[in-house]
């Protein structure tokens, strides 16, 4: 009867081992694709593809934002699994999504550089940008399809 105690206790501290043992992940890759420029007046770096999403960061024109793409151990493409309206780049810390269109090879002329002593008199604080940036990812910029 000792014996089988022995075994039982044995036998339970094995499988608390390997159930306890973590199997190692595999982590994605990510490659710098290329850097743009941010092309609108205020705007957010998102966490998911979705305007409604909760916001990492906001950012003002014309400023580098590294594309990203994020490719899996078996070369699967996990970046271009949402939206292709947006983009999956790196801003600082952050790793989130701006809208493509927003989105320039080369730098843009901003007004806020061309009038920078106007807006540097609107003393707008942090709060104040936020705002403004989440109004910018409400607006639909497109092309009207009503024939004139």
């Amino acid at each position: 009867m000792r014996v089988f105690k022995l075994m039982l206790f044995l036998n339970l501290i094995l499988l608390s081992s390997l159930l306890s043992a973590e199997t190692p992940k595999k982590d994605p890759t990510r490659a710098l694709i290329g850097v743009r420029y941010f092309s609108q007046t205020m705007g957010n770096v998102h966490q998911n593809a979705s305007r409604y999403s909760q916001v990492l960061t906001t950012i003002s024109c014309n400023h580098p934002v590294k594309i990203l793409k994020i490719t899996s151990k078996d070369g699967k493409d996990l970046t271009s699994l949402g939206d292709p309206n947006w983009t999956f780049v790196g801003v600082g810390p952050y790793e989130g999504y701006i809208m493509t269109s927003y989105l320039n090879e080369k730098k843009n002329s901003c007004l806020e550089e061309e009038y920078s002593k106007f807006f540097d008199g609107l003393e707008l604080d942090i709060n104040d940008l936020y705002y403004w940036a989440r109004l910018y990812d409400q607006y639909v910029q497109d092309k009207s399809k009503v024939r004139q």
